[in-house]
């Protein structure tokens, strides 16, 4: 499992080719499609749908928003052939959003493909006359698509396809094959540099019903510690941990562990600056306990994140008082000393899909857990 500080960003590069034989829009790359408002674009619900329902989709996540299927049709409304292609291992480029008044655009994406990048590269493509229709079909959640959450309610979604092909110039004409065609030591092919097409669909309103009650959540949670030196990752660059000062607060290395002792799988979630849910406590020899204190800090993005944690697993990794975020003040823990400590767990969780992808629903009660007392003997925090 990732530790706290562990979210992934993953930045998807394109590496554009400019071909001069085309008339370049201000963006730069040409449009080789006709426009919009020359496809039609149709999403409706498949309830009698033949798909599998995968792995996130078995018993009561079958009855979810989450899990229904649907066909998204393209209907070619121009007077010439084209052709639609996309990445091989992908499906095509079809996201689903749902209404969202307070958005900046009044709709919030629900449905994604997941890109991955075929070695040696693979295309899939169809073609469409004029007048001819395209149907794909997809439930919002499958093993090559990810999906939000929806609470008990009524939803309007819509899709939006975002084509990439070529017009058949006359009509009959292999379009696709010199645009895709890659000549080392690129890595891409002019296919990849031109302005996509997007296309709406027309808005579908739904109801995500409501589950049953799935009870309680059930957890316990540990906390140990060692001396440094702290991971990279987790240290601050300043923190000096050789010789004595390796067993000094900043050099302390604490590893959670949170279990899922439930039946169910569960989804946790924090955030990267205001936490993950895990709050310290100490205490002096012969004094009494007392939260670590913390700061006033500011973010300028303080993004969720969440973590499933299967029935009988557990999440852990490893952290330093003065990293966790918020990030502790640790001045009160620079005297040498013997000290207690524990730690609180307030989940910020739910009950999830059988293999742990999406939320099913949320307690309104969520109690906090609370780690066994652990002792640490401390040296002196040196002087900066």
């Amino acid at each position: 499992m990732r530790s706290l500080a562990g979210i992934a960003f993953f930045v998807t590069t394109m590496f554009t080719f400019v071909d001069t034989s085309q008339t370049l829009k201000a963006s730069g790359a040409p449009q080789l499609l006709p426009s919009a408002n020359e496809f039609r674009l149709t999403l409706a619900e498949d309830s009698h749908s033949k798909l599998p329902l995968g792995p996130s989709c078995t018993g009561e996540a079958a009855e979810t928003l989450t899990c229904r299927a649907f066909t998204v049709t393209l209907e070619n409304l121009s007077k010439k052939a084209v052709r639609i292609s996309w990445g091989g291992c992908n499906e095509p480029q079809i996201r689903i959003d749902r209404k969202l008044s307070n958005s900046s655009s009044g709709w919030f994406p629900v449905s994604s493909i997941r890109s991955e990048t075929c070695r040696p590269m693979t295309w899939a493509s169809i073609r469409l006359t004029p007048g001819e229709e395209h149907t794909h079909a997809t439930r919002l959640i499958s093993p090559r698509r990810y999906a939000e959450t929806f609470e008990p309610g009524s939803y309007t979604l819509r899709a939006e396809w975002v084509l990439f092909g070529c017009t058949e110039e006359p009509e009959g004409t292999d379009c696709l094959g010199s645009l895709q065609v890659v000549h080392p030591p690129s890595v891409a092919s002019s296919f990849d540099f031109q302005e996509p097409v997007a296309v709406i669909s027309n808005e579908v309103t739904l109801d995500a019903p409501v589950l049953p009650d799935f009870g309680h959540l059930k957890f316990t949670f540990e906390v140990s510690a060692r001396q440094g030196p702290p991971p990279a990752s987790s240290a601050k660059k300043s923190v000096d941990c050789t010789g004595d000062a390796n067993a000094s607060i900043d050099c302390i290395v604490f590893h959670y562990a949170i279990h899922n002792v439930g039946d169910r799988p569960i989804r946790h979630g924090g955030y990267s600056c205001s936490g993950f849910g895990i709050t310290p406590e100490y205490r002096p020899a012969h004094g009494e306990w007392q939260p670590v204190p913390f700061p006033a800090w500011v973010c300028t993005a303080n993004i969720f994140f969440e973590m499933p944690i299967l029935p009988g697993k557990t999440a852990e990794g490893d952290f330093i008082l003065s990293t966790l975020a918020p990030g502790y003040n640790t001045s009160v823990l620079r005297a040498a000393g013997d000290y207690s400590f524990r730690c609180y767990f307030w989940p910020n969780a739910c009950f999830a899909s059988p293999d742990g992808a999406f939320c099913l629903a949320r307690p309104e009660k969520q109690e906090a857990v609370r780690s066994p007392e652990l002792s640490v003997r401390l040296s002196a925090a040196p002087v900066h």
